[in-house]
């Protein structure tokens, strides 16, 4: 595609990064003996594949690369800023908004389904919650006042995301000129770092520091990408892409051990950080893959419902420690296929349809209400 705003490659990569997180997920539930004679779930090929806090990182990659893509030339008065903010809230807080009205009734049917033990992961749904706790969720602050893992555990890089776009005006407003403009973007990733090194503010959880040159390395390589326009080889870009890949699965299951001396990525989420960043970049700077039509079809409607996908697989997931509790699906690899097919298939389905009915006519809203204070602008 010739669009900057919509590259397939970026596409695809966030078609890869919404799989992680249903793969890990479905390990994490399928990894615990749900009765004596079941078994704890591993199979290596699989565990290679349980990068969900990975594939999180690599959401926020891209979301600072396409967002910055897509505004770049647009922020220059203080009601860009407002037009902004109004299409990523409408973008994001209504699914979000609906899947917490879900969540909150599927619980109840949790409480009654499921007979396994609390203390395992899927156990969360169980955790206890009151109005206010509600409220701390709905106005995306849960990660500055706590509570963490209620309603579902995977909410919490939203808030995270939400937190990046305020950040992210400032950062092209400042991003005025081509080449020397490009330290912008790594400043904002290393303050937000120096304020988690150092703890300046205190929150519930400080991943909104830790983790923020991720976004902004996002930003930084979509600003790199308007200037530079060498491409490398797909072929040579896919390789390398399966050598992260791989070398982040070997971290992950322990056949790979960082030494803790190692600087900066001795800490496994750093680890998770440079390599999505270099996915990203790896997306951007390389030709366009050739994949069959119909793989391209699919990969470009996953990476397009990937957000839907990863508010609501979980409610897939728990519906499979149900059955698999209720019904006696034991055993290593029966277990864990069970759950990782259902949930891929259903959630799949089920996002398909959330981002048709819900996500779409919120981001038309979006674009209506931005369109109008472009209006009384002029």
């Amino acid at each position: 595609m010739t669009d900057k705003t919509h590259l397939e490659n970026l596409t695809w990569l966030r078609a890869v990064a919404a799989f992680f997180v249903v793969v890990s997920h479905s390990i994490r539930t399928a990894e615990v003996q749900y009765a004596p004679n079941d078994e704890r779930s591993y199979f290596l090929p699989l565990n290679l594949l349980d990068l969900g806090s990975f594939g999180v990182c690599l959401f926020f990659a891209l979301s600072g690369c396409t967002l910055y893509l897509s505004n770049k030339d647009n922020m220059k008065y203080p009601n860009d800023f407002i037009k902004f903010y109004i299409k990523r809230f409408m973008r994001i807080w209504p699914a979000f908004a609906f899947s917490m009205v879900l969540y909150i009734v599927f619980i109840e049917i949790f409480k009654i389904g499921y007979i396994g033990e609390k203390k395992f992961w899927i156990g969360q749904f169980l955790n206890e919650y009151s109005l206010f706790n509600i409220f701390q969720y709905l106005t995306l602050t849960f990660n500055i006042t706590g509570p963490n893992n209620l309603f579902v555990g995977s909410y919490w890089s939203l808030p995270l995301e939400f937190q990046y776009y305020l950040l992210l005006p400032f950062a092209i407003f400042f991003m005025t000129k081509r080449f020397s403009s490009i330290f912008i973007p790594v400043a904002f990733g290393a303050v937000l770092f120096i304020f988690y090194k150092y703890s300046f503010i205190p929150v519930y959880r400080d991943e909104i520091f830790k983790l923020g040159y991720t976004f902004f390395g996002g930003v930084f390589l979509a600003h790199a990408y308007s200037i530079f326009k060498f491409k490398i080889s797909a072929l040579v870009a896919l390789g390398i892409f399966v050598l992260i890949i791989s070398s982040v699965g070997f971290v992950v299951t322990g056949r790979i051990v960082i030494p803790p001396e190692t600087v900066f990525i001795s800490d496994i989420w750093n680890y998770y950080g440079i390599s999505a960043i270099l996915c990203v970049a790896l997306a951007l700077f390389s030709k366009p893959l050739f994949l069959p039509n119909g793989i391209r079809f699919f990969m470009n409607e996953y990476g397009d419902i990937s957000y839907s996908i990863y508010l609501f697989h979980m409610l897939f997931i728990g519906i499979a420690a149900i059955v698999v509790t209720r019904f006696g699906i034991f055993g290593s690899i029966q277990k864990l296929t069970f759950i990782l097919g259902f949930s891929l298939f259903f959630s799949f389905w089920f996002s398909k349809l959330t981002y048709k009915l819900i996500e779409l006519p919120s981001i038309e809203v979006g674009r209506k209400l931005s369109k109008k204070l472009t209006k009384i602008d002029t």
